[in-house]
């Protein structure tokens, strides 16, 4: 968060105030619940389905997903229920080239109404990118659903900053001088934490809306601060089973740093959101908004996929939807003798194993990894000399191992589970890695001056023991498993060292580069993902890790995704 542009205009001034007001007064409309009732009479009998949906402690589906819309959470997933989310957004400034952001998110459903989750974020801007923050977060739903009104849930993430500032949130100072660049490198994104307050309700079955107040605080750097609300309203419009709904969403922010207090950035952008659900567990959200106020965007348009997958139907916790609308009445049949009989229920059968008690598991998946420090080398050599003659070297900032931002790869391991829930194993991968660097040799005295950028392309390889725990979920495909592990990490760490005699002058002095080569260093390793068996001895896994290389500056983010077989 950078330092903030002034609110322009009466106008504006007052805009925001009296939206967010409306917006207080919106859910204290009263609501009523609808309850369905079947009743069977003589000589007839009548079975009403519907499409399987999963419900969190009787909230209707639509409020059973995590994530209500683009910019809107509410309440919580069902027990055991899997949400995966793909969200893209695109701001277009009003200075500036645009800023693309694409978020992944999985989260699962606890029971007692809690939840837990994990959220990346990667940026695209201006010809570069990266990854960003990683988040962890929790939920709580103070009790079921419309045992409280608004049904409010309590909501708390972290975000570790694995990233650098790319962009300012405000236009460039008057005069169009660029900004010196600080030392060392663009500064790295800060951690933070955020706290919210999620609010649903559905209104007489065809309006669903919810509603968040959040507030975020950064811990290091300029130490921002983030405030407001967002909220969206949708109606389903293609039945059964909401299949089309259309809404209007909004979004306020506040915004300032520890020297702009008293004069804040406030954002405030509003527009239409539609939502197709090409099938039960999946769904699409559009919302193009539009910026009102001179410190917003002119435009911020979200596309987002999400998957809601697993979920243990039929327990006690877990109460039928009280939304109905999205039944429909299947089958009329006369049944004459049998209509004053007691329903009978019939046991289900037994569930499949999916996960043995006993197995092994070999896997072999692709990855991508990411670097912890930004790479921007210093690519003036005529600069780092006159610098390292002066017994300051600029360099720029790079990771020290690996190099580059990021690098692709591919990997392998096998695990032995010698009980349901834990396993040992072995694993190794290999990353195609390069990094720049340079070759400068001068001897005033010939003279002699040559400078070359030269590129250490190298493969990157590591082998590691692990240890995982998994816990695959009773009647589903799923697992979610954590593991680590350690090893070595070898074929990386290329350095150029350059060495100067003389007067701090890049063309008095005398200078020589030497290479050293690949370095083994000790590596750790740790992360979580989920596993899903395609079929008994065949499944998909994805996860998400961290490892650490000899400090901060060469620590990586790794994602798997890969195909596991088990014997």
């Amino acid at each position: 968060m950078r330092k903030m542009s002034l609110f322009r205009g009466v106008a504006q001034r007052w805009l925001v105030p009296l939206i967010a007001c409306g917006c207080l007064i919106f859910p204290a409309v009263s609501h009523s619940v609808f309850a369905q009732e079947v009743t069977l009479r003589e000589e007839r009998e009548i079975v009403v389905t519907g499409e399987e949906v999963p419900s969190a402690y009787g909230a209707p589906p639509g409020l059973s997903r995590s994530r209500f819309s683009n910019t809107t959470q509410a309440y919580v997933l069902p027990p055991w229920a899997f949400f995966f989310g793909e969200l893209f957004e695109g701001q277009g400034f009003r200075h500036g080239p645009p800023d693309y952001l694409f978020t992944q998110e999985i989260e699962m459903g606890l029971p007692y109404r809690f939840g837990v989750a994990a959220e990346t974020q990667f940026e695209r801007f201006n010809g570069g990118g990266g990854a960003q923050t990683v988040s962890l977060e929790a939920r709580w739903a103070l009790a079921d659903w419309n045992k409280i009104p608004l049904n409010p849930t309590l909501f708390a993430e972290y975000k570790f900053g694995v990233g650098t500032i790319r962009h300012e949130e405000v236009p460039p100072p008057p005069g169009g001088g660029e900004e010196e660049e600080e030392e060392g490198g663009p500064p790295k994104v800060p951690d933070a934490y955020e706290v919210r307050l999620l609010l649903a309700q559905d209104f007489g079955e065809h309006v669903e809306w919810a509603m968040n107040w959040f507030f975020e605080k950064e811990n290091t750097g300029d130490r921002g601060r983030e405030w407001g609300f967002s909220q969206s309203a949708m109606v389903p419009v293609l039945l059964p089973n909401e299949r089309l709904k259309i809404g209007l969403e909004m979004e306020y922010k506040n915004v300032t740093t520890k020297d702009t207090r008293g004069d804040p950035l406030n954002s405030f952008v509003i527009g239409p959101t539609v939502a197709w659900k090409p099938t039960a567990s999946t769904r699409i959200d559009i919302s193009p908004l539009f910026g009102c106020t001179d410190d917003s965007a002119v435009a911020d348009v979200f596309v987002a996929f999400s998957w809601l997958f697993g979920g243990e139907r039929g327990e006690a916790e877990a109460e039928a939807p009280v939304s109905s609308r999205f039944r429909y009445l299947s089958k009329v049949s006369r049944s004459g003798k049998d209509a004053d009989k007691e329903m009978k229920q019939v046991a289900p059968p037994p569930c499949p194993e999916w996960y043995g008690d006993n197995e092994w598991n070999v896997n072999l998946w692709g990855t991508y990894t990411f670097t912890n420090t930004e790479y921007n080398p210093n690519l003036w050599l005529v600069d780092v000399v006159q610098s390292t003659s002066e017994g300051h070297p600029v360099l720029g900032t790079y990771d020290r191992y690996i190099g580059g931002d990021h690098a692709w790869g591919g990997g392998a391991d096998i695990k032995y589970f010698f009980h349901r829930y834990f396993g040992v194993g072995i694993e190794g991968f290999a990353l195609d890695a390069s990094k720049n660097g340079f070759n400068i040799f001068e001897d005033p005295t010939v003279p002699i001056f040559t400078t070359e950028k030269v590129n250490h392309d190298h493969t990157i390889g590591a082998v590691l023991g692990t240890l995982t725990l998994r816990y695959p979920i009773p009647c589903t495909r799923f697992s979610p498993y954590a593991w680590a592990g350690v090893g070595a990490i070898f074929g990386g760490g290329e350095r150029d060292v350059l060495h100067t005699q003389g007067p701090p002058d890049a063309f008095a002095v005398h200078a020589q580069t030497d290479h050293f080569g690949s370095e083994t260093k000790v590596l750790g390793q740790f992360g979580a993902g989920l596993e899903f068996r395609i079929a008994r001895h065949v499944g998909w896994t994805n996860d998400l890790s961290f490892g650490v290389i000899d400090g901060p500056r060469n620590n990586f983010g790794m994602f798997r995704s890969g195909l596991n077989l088990a014997f």
